[in-house]
Formats: C-alpha cells, sequence, structure tokens
C-alpha cells in the first residue's frame, strides 16, 4: 500500500494531542509486514513527539539502516538507483522511496536528539559524524544522476530540463530567494550548530569549531551563532563554571506538502512526418510555501528573556530539493511521456478502420495513460518545519519556562545540572510536547557526571 503522504489525518491528531491515533493510523494505514522508509520515519518521529525516546531511537535506527544500504548501492552501482525502470514505465510513485536528502540528513539529526534525551551524548557524537559522512555521498551521487538524465534526455531529443520551462508551473515557488540562498537541500545550520554543541560538550575543540562556523556561513549575522564561536577554548576548559550552559532547541510546525499538479512541457511526440513537438499535459510536484505560524522572537525562562534564532526552514530546504531534483524529474517524465505517447499510436493505427468500438479503445488508453501519470507526493511530512534555537547560562536547578503562541502562553519546567544541557521542545497546535518532563529530558552532558576536559 503506498503511505498517504499528505498525512492530514496524523497532522490533525498531533494538533488536537491525539498521538495514540495518529500512531494507530500510521499502523493502519501499513499493514505488510515489510514497512518501507518513509513508515519508519514517520513512526520515530510520533514516539519522539510522544516522549517514548528510546522506541524512537530503535524505531529510527532502522530507517537509518534503510538508508545505508541507499548508500551501499550508491557507492557499488550507483546506476540501479539512476535507471529505476518503473518510474521511466508507469510514474515516479512505483521507485522504492529513498527519503529526500535533507530527511535523509535531518534522521541524524533526530536520531541525535533521541541519544542526548536518554543522556547518550556520545552516540550524538556518531550521529554527527555519520550526518557529515552521508552528505558527502549525496553530493557525489546528485552530480552523477544528474549528468545521466541530461544525458538521456539529449538522447532522446529532449531539450527542457528546467521547471521553468513548464507551461503554468509557480516558477516563483522554487525561485524565492529562501530557497536560492540555500547551497544544497541537505546541509542545515542547526544541525551543524548541534554538532558544535555536542562537540564543544565533550571537549573537542577542533571539531566544535568547524560546526559552528558553518552554522555562521549559512545564517549570517546572527549574535548567537557568533557567540558559539567566541571563547570556546575558556568555555569547555574552565574548571571553576558553576553555571549550567543550556541550549533550547524548539521544534515547529510540519514539514511542507507535495501536490501533484498538471503543467504543459513540449515533447517530440511521434508523428506522421517523424517527430512532432507538441505541448504535453503531465503531472509534476509542486510545494506550497509554508506560513511560519509558530516562530517567536524569544522565550522566557524564570525572570530573564532569552533571545530565539530561527536556524532551519525545513520548508525551505524541501523546495529546495525538489528545485535540484527538477531536472531528473523531468528527464525521467518527459522520457516516459513519450513512451507513451508511441505506444498510445500504435493502437491508433491498428484501431483507426475499426469504427466505433475501436474509438472506444483508444479512448481508454487514453484515460489509462492520463490515470498513471502522477507525481510523486511522497514525504516525511510529520518532520519539524522550522528548528530554532536558544541558548543560556543558567545556574542547576529547575527552571520555569515561558513561551507565548497564539493560543496564549504556554508553560513548562524542566530542570538542568552539569556543565552542559540540552532542553528539547516540540510546539505543536498550541501545545509543547513532550506534554510534560522528566529526567530523561534533563540533558546533561558526561561532563556533568564528572568527566572533565
Amino acid at each position: 500500500m503506498r503511505y498517504d503522504s499528505k498525512m492530514s489525518n496524523t497532522t490533525n491528531h498531533l494538533k488536537s494531542g491525539n498521538i495514540d491515533q495518529a500512531l494507530a493510523d500510521l499502523e493502519s494505514n501499513n499493514p505488510s509486514q515489510d514497512k518501507g522508509l518513509l513508515y519508519y520515519m514517520e513512526k520515530g518521529e510520533l514516539q519522539q513527539i510522544k516522549g517514548s525516546y528510546a522506541d524512537s531511537r530503535d524505531t529510527w535506527l532502522e530507517a537509518d539502516r534503510l538508508v545505508r544500504q541507499w548508500e551501499d548501492q550508491v557507492k557499488t552501482d550507483p546506476s540501479k538507483l539512476m535507471g529505476n525502470i518503473g518510474s521511466f514505465l508507469v510514474n515516479d510513485t512505483t521507485r522504492r522511496y529513498d527519503g529526500r536528502d535533507y530527511e535523509k540528513i535531518l534522521l541524524n539529526v533526530e536520531l541525535a536528539l533521541d541519544h542526548l534525551a536518554l543522556n547518550h551524548w556520545d552516540n550524538a557524537r556518531i550521529e554527527m559524524t555519520k550526518m557529515h559522512e552521508r552528505e558527502a555521498i549525496i553530493a557525489e551521487f546528485r552530480a552523477k544522476e544528474l549528468e545521466d538524465a541530461k544525458e538521456n534526455a539529449k538522447s532522446k531529443g529532449i531539450k527542457a530540463t528546467s521547471f521553468k520551462e513548464l507551461k503554468g508551473y509557480p516558477v516563483e515557488t522554487l525561485e524565492a530567494p529562501e530557497v536560492r540562498e540555500l547551497k544544497n537541500s541537505y546541509e542545515s545550520a542547526f544541525a551543524n550548530y548541534l554538532a558544535g554543541f555536542v562537540y564543544e560538550s565533550l571537549g573537542e575543540v577542533s571539531l566544535a569549531s568547524p560546526g559552528y562556523r558553518r552554522a555562521a556561513e549559512m545564517r549570517p549575522n546572527i549574535p548567537m551563532i557568533d557567540e558559539g564561536l567566541r571563547g570556546l577554548d575558556e568555555r569547555i576548559r574552565d574548571p571553576h563554571r558553576e553555571a549550567v550552559d543550556t541550549l533550547f532547541v524548539i521544534e515547529t510546525d510540519f514539514a511542507p506538502a507535495i501536490h501533484s499538479q498538471q503543467f504543459g512541457l513540449f515533447l517530440p511526440i511521434p508523428c506522421k512526418r517523424g517527430l512532432c513537438p507538441e505541448l504535453v499535459q503531465i503531472s509534476w510536484p509542486v510545494i506550497k510555501p509554508m506560513a511560519a505560524s509558530a516562530l517567536m522572537s524569544s522565550i522566557s525562562v524564570d525572570a530573564d528573556s532569552i533571545p530565539v534564532a530561527m536556524m532551519t526552514s525545513v520548508d525551505a530546504m524541501a523546495r529546495r530539493a525538489l528545485s535540484d531534483e527538477m531536472p531528473v524529474i523531468i528527464a525521467r517524465t518527459a522520457i516516459r511521456a513519450i513512451a507513451k505517447a508511441a505506444v498510445q499510436k500504435g493502437i491508433d493505427d491498428k484501431t483507426a478502420d475499426m469504427g466505433l468500438p475501436g474509438l472506444i479503445v483508444s479512448l481508454g488508453a487514453k484515460v489509462g495513460t492520463a490515470v498513471s501519470e502522477q507525481a510523486d507526493e511522497r514525504a516525511w511530512r510529520t518532520l519539524p518545519g522550522f528548528y530554532s534555537i536558544a541558548r543560556a547560562k543558567l545556574p542547576a536547578g529547575p527552571h520555569k519556562i515561558r513561551i507565548q503562541s497564539g493560543g496564549g502562553e504556554l508553560v513548562q519546567e524542566a530542570e538542568v545540572s552539569g556543565r552542559y544541557a540540552l532542553v528539547f521542545l516540540r510546539l505543536l497546535g498550541g501545545r509543547i510536547y513532550p506534554p510534560k518532563f522528566s529526567d530523561v529530558n534533563v540533558r546533561a552532558s558526561p561532563v556533568a557526571a564528572g568527566k572533565e576536559h
């Protein structure tokens, strides 16, 4: 069964606070024993929102296993991934879902947050290392895939490889400044900052500094990021520091939906003269920009206001991913459309002298072709739409956190200890998840347990 990428029921359940029903719906929509990557991504997110960090970690480790299988194929035989025959004959939804590039990277990030929730900072460090290795694999594969797609298109006489050449396509969604300013779809300022914070907590200055520096490059002129670099050595090596260096991670909204819409593309279609350019209506993926409804500029901790910086927009990453994927999608879809047109021409030629029965057969074939043409709408929808951070030095002990939302003031308590701590907040539907803080949410680093650097 194809997983429902729109996730409307799931997101509605989450907004109303009914996580158990969202999990039940996920299971009922995926009855097969052979679960796919998207199932494990969504389930792990629901478990994390619920506060079941160990279950979420285990589920995401299964998702990570599937992504690593994809990586192994990229390393050994990438041509199998570039030449998925089903998508050339039917549509892109027949392709095995390997995750979009930003989803693969944010899987490492979310796994790291689970490890931190369980106070396993060394395991979080491993995820940060895997993340950087995965980025390099993705970059190499996408370069090869794009080159292969252009060669395939050229061999078929297809000249259009840009979404700008689709008649009626909403170009502005992929040309927006927040999309074009991204170097690619998978590197994340938040992920790099989190890596810097984890490495810093473990006393690894040489690794922490590049993480903060890369975050500053991606999100310039944000004082909070610049402060991460300043005094890094002193923060790590100060044996007399009593305040707890606390990072607040704030996740809001959901990743954007992908919709299938029809737009025209001129293609060399078989005709009596050989090949004739014809405007063909084909389904293409579209992502409409999200409204950042739950972003904030500050939070209150006890009596102090602490500035909040939005670090990563998954909405922008998703649209950048689609922008980068479109040349490959166009080439693949165009080749498929030409093949279907050739088949249709053969049917029309054979039924031309059959009268009404022939006309019915021909129309039936045309309808079947139109119905089978569907853009791939699959995506990890429960993933946060935005990652924001705040950072403060707090005295050890309990603290009251206040956040202003559209529904009023939200209040939570968290207790921090040690030299470093991380407090994780997910805001959905006027609620903060997990519903209650417990000791597992007090994310003290190994330094807090007496490990000196």
